[in-house]
């Protein structure tokens, strides 16, 4: 059975992530993990860009390249888990090659 990506949209998922989930810091973006197994064979990702990042066209940016990065490397993650990729600033001015590594490591490590 193949494992889909899905992206969380509810507060409430968030809310429980953070709660119940495991918090990974990391020098790009924060990471926070959950298993679940209610999730039948799926992935989900929620992403985060507060204000703090910079102006909508700066948080956009940042999500798209979070969005990015769990197409690659979050698909091959753990199955029946949620995962929360918070960004910070310096996530805008890193190289692409970089944060797969970082992400890579987080997730694996």
């Amino acid at each position: 059975m193949a494992q889909t990506l899905f992206t969380i949209k509810k507060r409430s998922t968030f809310v429980m992530i953070r709660n119940q989930g495991e918090f990974i810091k990391g020098k790009n973006m924060n990471i926070q993990i959950l298993h679940n197994q209610d999730l039948e064979n799926s992935i989900g990702v929620g992403y985060t860009a507060s204000k703090k990042i910079g102006n909508a066209v700066k948080r956009n940016r940042a999500k798209r390249i979070m969005r990015e990065l769990a197409r690659k490397i979050i698909i091959n993650g753990k199955i029946n888990s949620y995962y929360v990729l918070i960004a910070k600033t310096s996530l805008l001015e890193e190289k692409f090659d970089k944060l797969l590594l970082e992400l890579k490591g987080k997730i694996n490590g």
